[in-house]
């Protein structure tokens, strides 16, 4: 592998590094991962969620510049994906928040066997995190989990896409492909780590006290559902 090479799947990866820090994506994965008390499965759920992603980025670098040969797009299919993660926000905000608040005034705790305290809210959502009634870890809750991380790529990701472009003249398909390797890593890595670290925060707070463990969860909520609707506001003008 010549350095030029190794210093493109470098920065390959930074560039999924960058990408999964991007506000969008920390706001979803904190929803997904604020109801688990454990940074191990909040981890996961963090990976499920970017190889969801790293998924869709495959399909657009194959449709969008392998097979039309394209690095730009329309302004309006960027307005349209951010649509409609700005909906998944305000949708997963909204939840987070109500169940946050429902958990404070209810004060909705159990005990587990063991004597650890768990709070949980009242109002289910159909998918991992928000199912207050579900304790499994099933392989079909995470593999919904990756279908909401390709949700958040419904817009073109341009900076994978024109760097692709770059390699393939002097590399060909096969450095494209350890480039997309590189990115799906920096990817995962990152939004395990994200995962991990929002559940370690809320767990921190699930075992003591469901009233400050609730009250999280509502602020959390939510500031997601406020990105959902800074970032809707921002979109809308592109779609006329």
């Amino acid at each position: 592998m010549t350095d030029t090479l190794l210093v493109a799947l470098t920065t390959a990866a930074l560039l999924g590094v960058t990408h999964a820090v991007e506000p969008d994506h920390v706001a979803g994965i904190s929803s997904l991962t604020s109801r688990s008390g454990d940074p191990r499965l909040s981890a996961l759920v963090g990976a499920c969620f970017s190889l969801g992603h790293v998924a869709l980025v495959v399909v657009w670098l194959g449709v969008g510049y392998l097979l039309l040969g394209r690095t730009e797009f329309p302004a309006v299919l960027d307005a349209v994906g951010t649509t409609g993660v700005a909906i998944l926000l305000g949708l997963f905000g909204a939840m987070l928040a109500v169940g946050g608040l429902q958990t404070v005034i209810r004060d909705g705790t159990h005990e587990h066997d063991g004597g650890e305290v768990h709070s949980h809210p009242h109002l289910s959502l159909p998918l991992p995190g928000f199912d207050a009634a579900d304790h499994d870890h099933t392989t079909e809750s995470y593999l919904k989990t990756g279908l909401v991380g390709a949700l958040f790529t419904l817009s073109p990701p341009l900076s994978m896409i024109a760097f692709a472009s770059t390699l393939l003249p002097n590399y060909g398909g096969g450095a494209i492909a350890l480039a997309v390797v590189a990115y799906a890593v920096g990817i995962t890595v990152t939004m395990s780590l994200l995962g991990a670290g929002v559940g370690t925060v809320f767990g921190l707070t699930s075992g003591r006290s469901a009233r400050v463990h609730g009250g999280l969860q509502a602020l959390a909520g939510v500031a997601v559902a406020g990105l959902g609707v800074s970032l809707a506001v921002g979109a809308v003008p592109s779609l006329f």
